[in-house]
């Protein structure tokens, strides 16, 4: 195996796929990356079983075809001190690579080919198609609202659904729940329901560019396995077992009951309050009275703070309190410059209510 490639290209989809590198795996071929030549491609592999990244980049005949392992974090932090030239990648047959750019040499001991696990690839026409845009803003809106408690391992990831013509993404903590929908241009010829894991579900938020015009695959395979294939990137990931709760039930009624203003300035407010916010104390009061709400906290320890922000609002007056970090994650990501917010009562659910989106968040008990 030999090849020639410009030290960017190769730096970048080394970046690429050691994301899904396990450093601290006690299997010493899951600490580094697989490189495969074919007569015209050079293919790069990653996983740690549970997540597997692959990375396509096509190179000019002739290729000399081989494979090879090599540490994926030495060999990264390699080509990234080279200079902007194109490197050359030898193997040898004892599984060591030679590498070269410029007057800069390297030597570096790698693991056989052989014993890296084999990651599994649907057929070429399997999957769902929609457009990489869609997928990131569907993630963005609602990967916030996922659990890291391990009490409930289910919720430690989002939902994927599809439905007729509409794919739906859904993440909750059990304390506050985001529901995304798209349209998909017609019913999927294989409807599906799967758990996607928090660990994949980031990962494609940092590699999916949002402004690729093509379209993303999103494929179930055997042995609660997906896959999501965009550009020259494939990431092969495990699913969650389980069922997902019913979110549809907790999700209440449209309430007339509503306040809206705007969505910078209630972003400001919640900020400044959560600055008196403690491990043992975090609810923060929104005190809402005729177009006005006032968001206040008080903290024996810290202090309090105060701000009345002009809204609209014509119901009763009401007082209910949240987590602002419920608040601030939502109101970074939905869109528009005007947020509105039903409020049915106190001890009920506030929820955010938009055509593509719908964000429900619990309050909490002040003592």
């Amino acid at each position: 195996m030999r090849i020639a490639i410009p030290q960017p290209q190769l730096l970048k989809i080394l970046q690429t796929v050691e994301r899904a590198v396990n450093d601290r795996s006690t299997l010493p071929i899951l600490t580094n990356v697989l490189l495969e030549t074919t007569e015209h491609e050079l293919i790069l592999t990653a996983t740690d079983l549970d997540v597997g990244i692959r990375c396509r980049f096509p190179l000019m005949p002739p290729v000399e075809p081989g494979a090879v392992t090599l540490p994926a974090r030495k060999l990264t932090t390699v080509i990234r001190e080279l200079p902007g030239e194109a490197v050359i990648l030898e193997a040898k047959k004892n599984h060591t690579a030679t590498v070269s750019c410029g007057t800069s040499n390297f030597r570096i001991p790698g693991l056989p080919a052989e014993d890296f696990p084999t990651l599994p690839l649907p057929q070429q026409e399997a999957g769902l198609a929609l457009p990489q845009a869609t997928l990131k803003q569907m993630i963005t809106l609602t990967a916030h609202a996922m659990s890291m408690e391990e009490t409930r391992f289910i919720l430690n990831g989002a939902l994927l659904t599809t439905r007729g013509g509409r794919l739906t993404m859904v993440a909750t903590d059990g304390r506050r729940l985001a529901v995304a929908h798209a349209p998909l241009g017609g019913a999927a010829k294989s409807p599906f329901e799967v758990v996607i894991p928090s660990k994949t579900i980031r990962e494609l938020s940092r590699l999916l560019p949002g402004d690729d015009p093509d379209d993303v695959v999103v494929a179930p395979l055997k042995d609660n396995q997906l896959t999501v294939r965009f550009g020259a990137v494939t990431v092969v990931t495990r699913l969650i077992e389980g069922q997902f709760p019913p979110y549809e039930k907790v999700i209440p009624p449209p309430s007339k009951t509503c306040f809206s203003c705007s969505r910078q300035a209630l972003t400001d407010a919640t900020r400044r309050a959560n600055l008196m916010t403690t491990a043992t104390s975090q609810a923060v009061v929104f005190e809402l009275g005729p177009n006005r709400l006032i968001v206040s906290k008080e903290s024996a320890e810290l202090g309090s703070a105060r701000e009345e922000l002009s809204v609209v609002y014509n119901g009763e007056p009401m007082t209910i309190a949240f987590n602002p970090e419920f608040w601030l994650d939502v109101l970074k990501v939905v869109e528009g410059d005007e947020v509105s917010v039903e409020v049915a009562g106190p001890d009920r659910p506030a929820v955010i209510r938009q055509p593509a989106f719908t964000y429900l968040v619990l309050p909490m008990k002040v003592s």
